[in-house]
């Protein structure tokens, strides 16, 4: 008996060590982390399995609990039935509504099972187009997750009609043809944002604690950028330190040591390339066309960095909370979904870099507006902006005097409490899309 309880205060110890140490963690304890892990693992199998049971795991993870509220007024969008959708529901919509095309991205309710999809909405809010957006089976040797177990999180509409997207769960970034037929699988496991270079010969994306160019042509990586590089290469701005443990080394005073990452220590969610037509919004601040502007949820942090130095040029910590989606602006500011994580609300707020004040364009206190996770927005011409609330299922189009201009809501059919949430709604201008037809050919169903 007292060899078990010295052989498990001696683990405990050694997990103790691993998890709160400055150094790297050695074989015996990386042994030790690894099963003092196995419980979540173990519990993660179990809920797994009582999900096969009960039937509820093919959807699980596209679930969203439905706002408790009045929907009465609320009806079926215009073109629903002939793509066989469910349960996609829109508000009245009024005249202050930004005239144009709408993509609507999400996981939906289609023909009895759930899909990811983009669908595209004429300017009279009505549904033209439908792109299922799946994987094949392997994409390189890499095996995909049924489309239950995925989520469309990240888009980018070319100008020819085409889109490259990638999944959450997801192993490739693809790209479709404007009549939503494969054109390549690029393999990796990509998330959260897909956007175009200036030149439209490159997409940049998210990787696994890295940023990733690929080519649009064929899918090919042109470059990956590790998040280790860009600490690397700015070592004398830490606020890529925050999430690092540091030993005090009580009885010691080691230099020239690496504490231990906490999980997740930077979550990078976006990367956007700021585009040639708005640097002179933004030359004051010494930024230059394709500096990248970045959002690192982890540490509430936004940056831009040169791609081709890596340094640095501006940062900001705190000015929001778990944020996601910071946009380039006409007016040489930011705007960014902030999701104050496990706070009450949601917010859209405008950043100036130069001063450092922010002003908040849409207060989700007044709309009950709140997503924990995920989120998307878009600021259009007119100053109304899109927001998408991916947590609840629900996006919508508000004006700068905080008029409803519209609200599109995704319910789960045969659940009055559960949504399937939404990724984004991007906004076209009305001669930007066609939906009958590539650049060169009409698609055919």
């Amino acid at each position: 008996m007292l060899v078990v309880i010295l052989c498990a205060v001696l683990f405990g110890w050694i997990v103790k060590t691993a998890l709160q140490g400055y150094r790297e963690p050695g074989p015996t304890a990386k042994l030790a982390l690894a099963v003092a892990g196995a419980p979540s693992e173990v519990e993660a199998v179990l809920s797994d399995l009582w999900q096969y049971a009960n039937g509820s795991y093919e959807d699980n993870a596209l679930r969203t609990p439905r706002q408790d509220r009045d929907f009465s007024g609320f009806r079926p969008i215009s073109g629903s039935e002939a793509f066989g959708i469910e349960g996609l529901m829109i508000g009245q919509v009024s005249n202050s509504a930004r005239y144009g095309w709408r993509i609507v991205l999400g996981a939906f309710s289609m023909n009895g099972r759930v899909e990811n999809a983009a669908l595209v909405l004429s300017p009279d809010m009505a549904i033209e187009r439908v792109w299922v957006l799946d994987e094949p089976s392997t994409v390189g040797l890499i095996p995909a997750q049924p489309a239950y177990r995925k989520f469309i999180h990240g888009f980018q509409y070319l100008s020819d009609g085409s889109f490259i997207f990638t999944l959450d769960g997801g192993v490739s970034l693809q790209r479709f043809d404007a009549c939503g037929k494969r054109m390549w699988a690029s393999p990796g496991y990509y998330s959260h944002s897909v956007n175009l270079a200036d030149d439209e010969q490159s997409v940049w994306t998210v990787g696994t604690d890295e940023i990733v160019q690929i080519a649009v042509a064929d899918g090919a990586v042109i470059r990956t950028i590790g998040m280790q590089e860009i600490v690397d290469a700015n070592p004398e701005i830490d606020v890529f330190q925050i999430r690092r443990l540091a030993d005090n080394d009580l009885g010691g005073n080691s230099r020239n040591t690496d504490g231990n990452w906490l999980p997740d220590p930077h979550h990078i969610n976006d990367v956007e390339p700021l585009p040639a037509r708005l640097a002179d919004s933004y030359r004051e601040l010494g930024f230059a066309a394709g500096d990248l502007l970045m959002s690192a949820r982890s540490s509430n942090l936004v940056f831009v960095l040169d791609p081709q130095t890596l340094r640095v040029k501006w940062w900001r910590i705190g000015a929001t909370q778990r944020q996601h989606d910071p946009d380039w602006e006409e007016d040489g500011t930011f705007s960014i979904f902030n999701n104050r994580m496990s706070r009450d609300y949601s917010e859209i707020v405008k950043l100036d870099p130069r001063t450092m004040q922010r002003q908040v364009l849409v207060d989700g206190r007044n709309l009950d507006f709140y997503s924990r996770i995920r989120g998307k927005h878009q600021v259009l011409p007119d100053g109304n902006v899109i927001v998408t609330s991916a947590q609840q299922g629900r996006a919508f189009e508000i004006t700068p005097e905080g008029e409803m201009a519209f609200e599109i809501v995704n319910f789960r059919p045969g659940d009055e409490a559960v949504n399937y949430v939404l990724s984004e709604v991007l906004w076209l201008p009305p001669d930007r899309l066609d939906p009958t037809q590539t650049e060169t050919a009409p698609c055919s169903d």
